[in-house]
């Protein structure tokens, strides 16, 4: 049983994405409305699946089962899908209107598309650009400065080339070593930390590349998922209770919602209970303006028209962020490729008045 268990959860990470449930809602979301019954629909595209030979079936067979065992739709689902769109698809069936919370459900997962998206286009550069420093530091070191040192004896070169032989000798030195690999070691510290960092000193760093990327990314993303529920009739405590059971493994994202939560519990409306909890998330700009929105009637319709814009707006910052990371990498890659012309400069210079004197 726990072999077939693992065998559906593995499928369902490899074949049940977010673009393939994308589809997968739609087409469901169109059949529903057109008065074709769930069972008939699912026991269709589950043979169809399976004439393919496609695994998805595996996960459309199980459903089927828990669906014919009295399970609703959502319960047929769960764990093949994030918990926040098994919230939407249960709210749909709690309240009659499935066609419409798998739709919502469709906007969730564009929102998470969007961001990601936009992620990949901004830090692909970035990346680009370090690795080509690494790459131009290690051609300078071990191919560009020994050839040179074979025309010139490096202990008699001057100002550009001294200093581009002190940076082979650093590179190439065991400490330039350690402190290559202490570089890539605290970016992937960084990097692996940012879900589990959490305290005061989190707050600080929150405002700082890469944790205030990170923060605009999550908190994103976290304000259209409480705004598409919160459309979709979830109670705000219910959607919270919710998400905190998702944020399990992310400390820092756990930290948040129980702030917010308690606040919430004291009687304080969202604005002031994401202001009083001190993290200043998802923003301290954002916050300002739901402190606003908050106190006016009609706010958890408002809340998904407010967290749409702000989607387009953490996408404009997150890209201003990695455009700003893009300037500092071009910066030193423009400073190492000026550094070699300087040196080869100085070495003509005094390769030239070396042949003049012996002549």
């Amino acid at each position: 049983m726990l072999a077939h268990a693992e065998k559906l959860r593995l499928a369902a990470f490899l074949f049940f994405g977010s673009q393939v449930r994308r589809k997968f809602y739609l087409r469901l979301a169109a059949m529903t409305e057109n008065g074709l019954g769930l069972n008939d629909v699912l026991e269709v595209m589950q043979q169809r699946m399976k004439r393919k030979r496609n695994p998805l079936h595996l996960i459309l067979t199980e459903a089927l089962e828990r669906m014919q065992s009295g399970g609703s739709l959502a319960d047929s689902f769960h764990g093949f899908i994030p918990d926040a769109e098994y919230m939407l698809i249960k709210s749909g069936v709690d309240s009659g209107d499935i066609p419409n919370a798998l739709e919502l459900a469709c906007g969730l997962i564009d929102a998470k598309q969007k961001i990601v998206t936009a992620i990949t286009k901004a830090l692909s550069y970035p990346a680009l650009l370090c690795s080509l420093i690494v790459l131009f530091l290690l051609v300078v070191t071990q191919y560009v400065v020994p050839k040179l040192s074979l025309i010139v004896d490096p202990t008699q070169w001057e100002g550009g080339a001294a200093a581009l032989y002190s940076v082979a000798l650093f590179v190439n030195s065991p400490i330039g070593v350690l402190t290559l690999c202490a570089f890539f070691g605290l970016i992937a510290t960084m990097l692996t930390t940012l879900p589990h960092f959490t305290g005061k000193a989190r707050v600080v760093c929150d405002k700082l590349p890469p944790w205030s990327l990170y923060r605009l990314i999550l908190g994103s993303i976290w304000l259209f998922t409480l705004a598409t529920m919160l459309k979709a009739n979830v109670q705000l405590s219910v959607a919270l209770d919710d998400m905190l059971v998702s944020a399990k493994r992310n400390g820092w994202l756990a930290e948040r919602i129980e702030a917010i939560r308690a606040q919430l519990n004291l009687g304080k409306t969202l604005g002031e209970a994401l202001d009083d909890s001190g993290f200043q998330f998802p923003d301290a700009e954002l916050v300002e303006d739901l402190l606003i929105y908050a106190a006016l009637p009609g706010f958890d319709a408002r809340l998904y028209s407010i967290a749409e814009q702000w989607l387009e707006h953490g996408i404009e910052r997150i890209e201003a962020q990695c455009k700003a990371i893009n300037a500092g990498f071009l910066v030193v890659m423009l400073a190492i490729l000026c550094g070699i012309g300087l040196a080869v400069t100085s070495l003509q210079q005094q390769l030239g008045h070396s042949m003049s004197t012996t002549f």
